[in-house]
């Protein structure tokens, strides 16, 4: 595995993003959690928060370097938001809009009820208004919740896809519930089906599984799991390891990752990380790691 693969794997932001910096707003810094990933990379560059790219960009393998490079850059076609306690990344690209259940295109007809008002945040961003405008967030019609929301900016309509959660500490650990009520997702009955997918998020690698007891033992047993904030898992996993054998360590927790697709009864889609060799699960968007159980463990071998 190469640097800018290992880097995208363990942190979920290509170095190609670091240089394209300029292009998108910084978020409020995760020290912690940039840290590692730059120890891991061995890249002697200034690493900034970008959370949104860690959400929505996973371009590993042969592609199209006009996707993330130059002023046609997906980057430079992405507008962030901070709402209600999480960040967004408006987008209308189609691929990544179908990779996360939605319509290859956004238009009027999806826009539900009013939620704010948006301004420019001065940037390539936007941010909440406290009077009237001519941006406005509105819900996504066809499936309301947290996790996607529809931006009208004048004529252009994009979908303002979830990131993450903002967190006030960075060894806070959050329920893989969180994850869930973003999507709507409150039983089982609300998970349509579940597939391994490969790491650009892109293709089914496995079976897809729908059968319900299958489907509501994972769900009952991802809730159960114990999380742990950036700090406390890096010094579970890492600490200890001496200096020279890092980077080795790294490169096959990396390596060991296995994505997993969750399609809600209303098609949206979203993933999470694991790490079964390491007995540990991400969350993407929750910023926190779980142990996995014996029972989970179990589910895994038996279905992916």
């Amino acid at each position: 595995m190469k640097d800018h693969d290992l880097l995208e794997a363990v942190g979920g932001i290509n170095e190609k993003f670091i240089n394209n910096a300029s292009t998108v707003k910084a978020k409020k810094s995760k020290k912690g959690y940039f840290k590692w990933i730059a120890a891991v990379a061995c890249l002697c560059v200034v690493v900034i928060s970008i959370p949104f790219i860690n959400r929505v960009f996973q371009e590993k393998g042969n592609h199209d370097p006009a996707v993330n490079e130059g002023n046609d850059s997906l980057v430079e076609d992405m507008r962030n938001l901070e709402f209600n306690g999480a960040y967004y990344e408006a987008t209308d690209i189609p691929e990544v809009l179908e990779r996360f259940g939605l319509p290859s295109a956004i238009s009027e007809s999806m826009c539900g009820k009013h939620i704010a008002y948006l301004t420019s945040d001065g940037g390539v961003g936007y941010k909440e208004a406290v009077e009237e405008t001519d941006i406005e967030l509105l819900e996504y019609l066809p499936a309301p919740c947290r996790g996607v929301y529809i931006i009208k900016d004048g004529d252009k309509y994009y979908a303002a896809l979830f990131c993450n959660i903002i967190q006030l500490d960075e060894n806070q650990a959050a329920e893989m519930d969180t994850l869930y009520q973003f999507y709507n997702v409150h039983n089982a009955e609300d998970i349509a089906n579940i597939a391994e997918v490969d790491w650009n998020r892109n293709s089914i690698t496995g079976s897809t599984i729908t059968e319900r007891t299958e489907i509501e033992n994972f769900y009952d047993l991802s809730k159960m799991l114990e999380g742990f904030g950036n700090a406390d898992f890096q010094g579970m996993v890492f600490d200890g390891i001496p200096e020279e054998e890092q980077q080795k360590l790294h490169q096959a927790f990396a390596d060991d990752l296995r994505m997993i697709r969750i399609e809600t009864k209303e098609g949206l889609r979203f993933y999470i990380e694991i790490y079964p060799s390491y007995n540990w699960i991400y969350g993407n968007g929750t910023m926190s790691y779980y142990q996995i159980s014996e029972q989970m463990a179990e589910w895994i071998n038996n279905n992916l």
